[in-house]
């Protein structure tokens, strides 16, 4: 949504041209590497302990440099590793998921990992918890170390649905004379396991690059734990996580490491793109920094007795609006999109789940379904273009509920008979404690029930408001909806 933020310029280029900004902002590859550690310097934050995914200080592998009490190796004197910021889990599986690291320096990258131990925990002695770090994911999938001087992806995989993994970075700087690995913190994720008795989740959506929404969203999450031992197995940002992408230099701090939350320490993270996510000339970077299940923008996963299907509904406006420029092309993936609806919905996992969910960030349905005038600054409150490419789909599908934010205002909105899904809706990005403000969903089904939550962060994040939750039966076995 619009309403809270400056109009964006053409193309989102401050009244530039493409070619012109890129031409005023050229540098060679490596000098302007010092700009880049500068910028990410304040926005790099140190990780934090959580219950949900968690995090701790590890010492030195063997062979490394020695260390003090639970801190990383020691890096020779005057270095700096090429590390920046906190790292991200993206794209969680039943056999899976992707680390996403940003970088200051050239280097190569890769991922220790291990099977937890069976309580779950991170050793608290370093040399024990090293121990544990017996395997390595070290290959790009095109015969290559992972190696970048901005951004890896690296997943790991081979794994068993519904374990936790402890794992940590390993950065060997390239191009210098200095070769010593730099590490990481250890981190603990675990897979999903689409035959589990029950499944938790989390939803944040609107966030907008505030700082004290993300933080204290992130806080609550940490916090979130459905009854003592039971974590969300998955969180799904559902779009807006920022304005736009105007400079290239807000790539690392707006999808991977955001000011004061480490969110690898949270859940494994599922990303549904919004209208600003698309925004800004360096906008289609943004799967270089944030991984995508199938490297598409829509996807389907299950996790135990949910179904779940993430559409991109792309842009609030036609895709031949002037404020983008002609670089807008969200209708045919639309309708790409559309195509494989039909197809998934008839494949047995999600065929015969219990629950059905949707999640996109622009509604398809609204409490007051206006027709926006475009040429004065009008924009869609809800999908109508996605709307009557999927609803088909839907319906047969059986979907129970449509998951959305983009309207900066928490609403819920039964089921009837021509849209026989309900549409939930969450707020915006102020610390208000009310249905405009930052509000967080928490999910829970079983093989009977569905149950939603949905809940407003106070100003600090310290607390919330609930406002409303949804109960959903669970649909019969291989139930599919005649239109």
């Amino acid at each position: 949504m619009d309403a809270s933020f400056p109009r964006h310029t053409p193309a989102g280029l401050h009244n530039e041209d493409g070619d012109t900004w890129l031409a005023r902002n050229h540098q060679k590859r490596f000098p302007r590497l010092v700009n880049r550690r500068n910028f990410l310097a304040t926005t790099a934050t140190l990780g934090v302990l959580t219950p949900l995914g968690s995090a701790q200080s590890l010492g030195a592998a063997p062979g490394a440099p020695a260390r003090q009490g639970g801190g990383a190796p020691k890096a020779p004197a005057g270095s700096q590793s090429p590390l920046a910021g906190t790292p991200a889990v993206f794209a969680p599986a039943a056999d899976g998921f992707t680390v996403v690291t940003t970088l200051d320096a050239p280097a190569l990258v890769r991922v220790q990992y291990g099977e937890a131990p069976a309580d779950g925990q991170i050793p608290p002695e370093a040399d024990d918890c090293a121990k544990l770090l017996n395997q390595t994911a070290a290959s790009d999938g095109y015969g290559f170390v992972p190696h970048d001087d901005r951004v890896v992806q690296i997943r790991v995989h081979g794994l068993r649905a519904g374990t936790r993994h402890l794992w940590r970075l390993v950065a060997t700087p390239l191009g210098s004379a200095d070769k010593a690995p730099r590490y990481s913190k250890v981190y603990s994720t675990r897979t999903l396991d689409p035959a589990a008795a029950s499944t938790r989740f989390l939803v944040w959506n609107d966030t907008h690059d505030r700082a004290p929404t993300i933080c204290g969203l992130h806080n609550r999450s940490r916090l979130s734990a459905f009854a003592p031992g039971e974590t969300p197995d998955f969180l799904l940002w559902n779009g807006d996580l920022c304005n736009n992408v105007n400079h290239r230099a807000q790539l690392p701090h707006l999808f991977v490491s955001p000011k004061d939350a480490d969110l690898a320490g949270l859940p494994p993270v599922f990303v549904a793109r919004g209208n600003h996510d698309v925004r800004g000339i360096w906008s289609n970077k943004v799967p270089d920094y944030v991984a995508f299940p199938g490297n598409r923008p829509y996807y389907a996963f299950r996790s135990g007795p949910v179904a779940a299907i993430v559409l991109d509904t792309g842009e609030d406006k036609p895709d031949n609006h002037p404020s983008f420029g002609g670089v807008a092309a969200f209708e045919p993936l639309i309708r790409e999109q559309a195509a494989w609806l039909d197809e998934v919905v008839l494949r047995p996992e999600f065929r015969d789940a219990p629950h059905r969910v949707v999640f996109c960030h622009i509604p398809l349905r609204w409490l007051k379904e206006r027709k926006p005038d475009y040429s004065r600054h009008g924009y869609d409150d809800f999908s109508r273009r996605g709307r009557e490419a999927w609803a088909g789909a839907l319906r047969r599908w059986g979907a129970q509920v449509v998951i959305s934010g983009h309207m900066h205002h928490a609403a819920k909105i039964p089921a009837n008979n021509e849209w026989p899904f309900e549409q939930i809706v969450g707020g915006g990005p102020a610390l208000t404690g009310n249905p405009k403000g930052a509000t967080l969903l928490r999910g829970y089904a079983d093989a009977r029930c569905l149950r939603l939550e949905i809940a407003a962060l106070a100003e600090g994040g310290t607390g919330d408001n609930p406002l409303f939750h949804s109960e959903f039966a669970a649909r019969a076995w291989g139930s599919f909806f005649a239109l």
